[in-house]
């Protein structure tokens, strides 16, 4: 714990706070393994028997997996401020609500990874 002054009051602040570049990262994770599960249920609910649309399903499925790992690596790896960018245009609509609560155990997860020294 560490005390804080802001205006003339004291605020005591947890270290193990919300650090929000790593709860930015982990939004973008989650967003990746998002299109990653869209992935696996093109996968599952594919129709073989209907084959006018293999072609533009087998394009669906291919860009959505690739843009899930493009996600998920870039929010691994990526830089931090561009990585925060990114984030923020994501979580513009109020659907992002959802994601935000469903980042947060990813949060939990990779957040020892990147904790300063």
């Amino acid at each position: 714990m560490s005390r804080l002054f802001v205006d003339g009051v004291c605020v005591t602040v947890r270290k193990e706070s919300l650090e929000p570049s790593v709860y930015c990262r982990s939004y973008i994770v989650t967003l990746g393994l998002t299109f990653v599960g869209a992935c696996a249920f093109i996968w599952q609910h594919q129709d073989s028997g209907n084959t006018g649309w293999a072609g533009l399903r087998l394009t669906l499925f291919l860009s959505f997996l690739l843009v899930g790992f493009a996600l998920v690596f870039f929010g691994i790896l990526g830089p931090s401020r561009k990585m925060e960018r990114w984030a923020e245009v994501f979580s513009r609509h109020e659907a992002s609500l959802i994601v935000l609560m469903v980042a947060y155990p990813i949060y939990l997860v990779i957040s020892p990874f990147y904790r300063r020294r």
